[in-house]
């Protein structure tokens, strides 16, 4: 039995389905669960595919292995749906994935102070290349595969059956946009159901732990928001210390948390002004939860490596420096270079603290080992003469779960300087 992708209307073929055959080491990896299969591990193929064209993968011996969407450009070549056993690609299959995301997500599903929810993470929820994030009742859709253009329309029928969303709005990676053809629906951000609650500005509001926001899909990096870091913006409100410094601070998320646990000033440094400028309408829109009424709020635009050096010069000392830089390493080859500048962001951070103070130091970048990223630091820390002490390191919060090493991109060092 070969898999295919049918037309919810007719249940007739959409796509050709393509048959792969691989080489020994990509068996092993697709037998193993892993969700991708790169070009070089291809053997042979039935004919030239089109993207969105269903791949059924066998072995060298004709033995099923997998079955997922082709991707014409780039080195996965099929990003894997189903393995072990045959799947039909469309609604219903996606219609099961995004019910048992969702069931995962049970605990923040029935917080009512918080409404900013990852429903769905790519490989990690059996859905590859698709990121779905929720903003009260409104979602953005982001897609990292051009395979899911023919499919686009079986994916949205899923997510309208299990979320009954009053939006859905549909980002394309970059690297999707520029390969789409002018007709396809990743030429440039469309809605694809319901209204925008907020034209003009293109807000969407929802609540962190009764925290105010807003994400702008159109503008913002990622969905508009960096939900991933939800759990340790609620551990640094529990324990923000006075006078913070929130580096690479985007929208203000670390902001908004130090000011809500009682900081009474809050440094927000950004290189993109506008970004300062909505941390600013954060911390304006939970002023009044702030514990301190005289809050001071202050951003600094500029390369934040500059402008941590430059405090230190002006002999600058504060309670906590939150250090969540964007990622150093997309690719292999990048990760030496990452290490070092993990290493001078430390060095210039624990620089700026007082003796006790609290270092807050992320990555984001899935090349980089998390132990790796703790060693450097606290070597970076010693050799700058204020070594680490309490040191603690965090993860992903529930809804960005991990399936395979890839996925594991987020790692948090918590800890206090001598």
């Amino acid at each position: 039995m070969i898999p295919t992708a049918t037309s919810p209307d007719t249940g007739a073929p959409v796509r050709k389905t393509v048959a792969v055959r691989v080489h020994p080491p990509a068996e092993r990896a697709l037998r193993s669960g892993h969700p991708w299969l790169f070009e070089d591990g291809i053997r042979t193929i039935s004919h030239t595919p089109r993207d969105g064209d269903v791949a059924a993968v066998f072995d060298r011996k004709g033995r099923f292995l997998a079955v997922g969407l082709w991707d014409h450009d780039g080195p996965i070549r099929v990003r894997v749906l189903a393995s072990g056993a045959p799947e039909t690609v469309g609604a219903e299959l996606f219609r099961s994935r995004i019910a048992a995301a969702v069931s995962l997500r049970q605990p923040l599903a029935h917080d009512p102070a918080t409404t900013g929810i990852r429903w769905v993470f790519g490989e990690s929820d059996g859905l590859p290349g698709v990121i779905l994030d929720g903003y009260g009742p409104h979602l953005v859709l982001k897609v990292y595969s051009a395979g899911w253009g023919p499919h686009l329309g079986d994916l949205l029928e899923a997510i309208h059956d299990v979320l009954h969303p009053a939006s859905v709005f549909l980002l394309a990676a970059r690297n999707v946009q520029q390969k789409a053809a002018a007709d396809t629906p990743f030429r440039t951000p469309i809605l694809l159901h319901g209204v925008w609650p907020d034209s003009a500005s293109g807000a969407l509001p929802f609540l962190e732990h009764g925290a105010r926001f807003e994400a702008h899909p159109e503008v913002g990096h990622k969905t508009g928001f960096y939900l991933d870091q939800r759990d340790n913006r609620k551990r640094l409100r529990a324990n923000p210390g006075s006078q913070v410094l929130n580096a690479f601070s985007y929208t203000g998320g670390f902001s908004v948390a130090a000011a809500l646990g009682g900081a009474s000033s809050v440094l927000s440094v950004d290189i993109s002004r506008a970004a300062l400028a909505q941390a600013e309408r954060h911390i304006d829109l939970n002023r009044a939860m702030a514990p301190s009424p005289a809050l001071d709020h202050q951003t600094l635009v500029g390369d934040a490596f500059q402008i941590l050096r430059d405090l230190a010069g002006a002999g600058v000392k504060l309670d906590t420096v939150v250090v969540d830089p964007p990622a150093f390493a997309k690719e292999r080859r990048q990760v030496d270079r990452a290490l070092l500048q993990y290493a001078r962001l430390t060095s210039l951070a624990v620089a700026l603290l007082r003796s006790g103070g609290q270092l807050v130091q992320s990555s984001c970048s899935a090349r980089v080992d998390p132990d790796l990223f703790q060693e450097v630091v606290q070597d970076a820390a010693h050799r700058a003469g204020r070594p680490l002490h309490d040191v603690q390191r965090t993860g992903h919060p529930l809804d960005h779960p991990i399936r395979q090493p890839e996925s594991a991109y987020l790692k948090t060092v918590w800890a206090r300087v001598e």
